[in-house]
């Protein structure tokens, strides 16, 4: 890494490029069916503990489309371009 670049920034630009890009995939994908393929990765259902006082639940999902793909390379780009 150059002097200057953290690895907080790259972790913000992924952040921000898998956010937007999610949600551009999403939006563009009621309009072209080729941008509509999505994979989801992830627990069906929740991870539950219950202690009788207290109860967590725990569930990760992953919904991965082609803008999410689009958007973690342009902010990959963009950091090394800075």
């Amino acid at each position: 890494m150059r002097r200057g670049k953290s690895g907080w920034t790259l972790l913000f630009l992924l952040l921000v490029g898998l956010i937007l890009g999610g949600f551009v995939g999403d939006l563009l994908g009621r309009f072209f069916k080729e941008l509509s393929y999505a994979q989801v990765i992830g627990m069906n259902n929740p991870l539950a503990l219950d202690l009788n006082f207290l109860k967590f639940s725990f569930m990760l999902t992953f919904k991965i489309n082609i803008g999410t793909v689009i958007g973690l390379v342009l902010a990959i780009y963009s950091y090394y371009k800075m």
